[in-house]
């Protein structure tokens, strides 16, 4: 991630953390950090376990704290993709984009779609609102390659 996205997330959850008299630790700016310089969904064990390895002294209970802090601040989103675990990615500077989940892989793709863009006006033609977001899961399975 460039150093001015990092500034502008950095900037985004100070704000967040001062506004809601949260304390700003060391530990959830490194949370941050390493969250931004991902590049794909995560969980957080392995979020855990990649910072362990780089030796950031982070506890569970830090982690699960902050991603709700960050959650609350707009900077992460949440994804349950069918398993049990919920799935995490940094969306501050993202696109809207929508999931298709391969069941019998575990396999999560991204796409964009304008139709979805079409879709969505539609709906709040219909019914006359405003929609802020929106989330869109498509579950499959690979087809058979015929020989």
């Amino acid at each position: 991630m460039s150093n001015d996205n990092q500034k502008i997330v950095k900037n985004v959850f100070v704000n967040f953390l001062e506004t809601n008299s949260h304390r700003k630790t060391p530990e959830r700016f490194a949370i941050l950090q390493e969250i931004y310089d991902l590049d794909h969904h995560f969980d957080i064990e392995s979020l855990y376990i990649q910072m362990k390895n780089k030796n950031y002294r982070v506890s569970r209970a830090t982690l699960y704290n902050t991603i709700e802090l960050l959650l609350e601040s707009g900077l992460v989103r949440k994804h349950q993709f069918g398993q049990n675990q919920a799935h995490y990615e940094k969306c501050y500077f993202d696109k809207q984009h929508d999931h298709v989940i391969i069941t019998d892989t575990g396999e999560v793709i991204e796409f964009c779609d304008p139709r979805v863009q079409i879709i969505k006006k539609a709906i709040e033609d219909t019914f006359n609102i405003d929609i802020h977001n929106h989330s869109l899961y498509f579950y499959g399975t690979k087809r058979q390659t015929k020989n």
